[in-house]
């Protein structure tokens, strides 16, 4: 005689790779990469005597961005074990997994 399981109940979405990148470079919070913006796009503007040129606005934007990303990656993965005991970090992705 044979005997059928019940399909599984559907978990809860998992989140999405772009979606846990996202949140590891701390995209919905874009006050630190703006912090970093404003005094390198002032320092920018004084060293070309007026406007830079889009290239170089570009370059620099996108820098101070790739900068605090990277720093936020550095600092999920050096502070992962301490991490998963805060509340207010033990949801990152790099904590959780």
């Amino acid at each position: 005689r044979m005997t059928f399981a019940a399909p599984a109940a559907p978990g809860p979405a998992q989140p999405s790779r772009l979606s846990l990148y996202l949140q590891l470079i701390r995209w919905d919070r874009p006050a630190g990469w703006l912090l970093l913006l404003w005094p390198t796009l002032s320092a920018l503007w004084i060293a070309a005597d007026g406007f830079p040129g889009w290239h170089l606005l570009a370059v620099f934007t996108l820098g101070t961005v790739l900068m605090r990303s990277a720093g936020c990656c550095v600092n999920d993965v050096a502070d992962r074990d301490f991490d998963r005991h805060v509340k207010r970090t033990a949801q990152r992705p790099v904590t959780t997994g």
